[in-house]
């Protein structure tokens, strides 16, 4: 029993490591995609250490269910991805949409690269969960069954 008790204790914290690390990585990816946007359309704005520390909480609070469902079998393990994708990609989507005018309004030479941005930000969605489920297997000494 005790022996189950510290696999599962394992897997737990692992889970939390893994959105913890997921997280990071989504936060700076998304933020440097975001800066990317915003020097297409011609923005000039500035990102703060708060703003950018706020927006990878918020990610790894989205990588959870990924995480969590790392170690479980293939269908839940799928499900757990794709809601974390799902989430994410409502946050990434939302947050575009305020974007939207100024893309629109942007030079036409400069649309091919917003619409390149734009698929980066669906790959780095959709790679999220995977990455959040490899980390927390990784993490528990455990070898990734795709």
């Amino acid at each position: 029993m005790r022996v189950r008790e510290r696999r599962t204790g394992r897997l737990v914290l692992a889970a939390g490591l893994a959105a913890l690390v997921a997280g990071v990585v989504m936060g700076l990816a998304t933020r440097v995609l975001m800066r990317l946007v915003g020097l297409a359309i011609g923005h000039e704005g500035e990102f703060t250490w708060p703003g950018t520390i706020a927006i990878a909480v918020v990610f790894a609070v989205f990588a959870v269910p990924a995480a969590a469902t790392a170690a479980a079998p293939r269908a839940i393990r799928t499900a757990g991805r794709w809601l974390t994708a799902a989430i994410a990609g409502l946050g990434c989507a939302r947050n575009g949409i305020t974007d939207a005018q100024a893309v629109v309004l942007a030079e036409e030479g400069r649309l091919w690269l917003i619409a390149a941005l734009i698929v980066a930000f669906g790959a780095a969605v959709v790679a999220f969960g995977r990455l959040a489920q490899h980390a927390a297997l990784r993490l528990a000494d455990r070898r990734p069954a795709w």
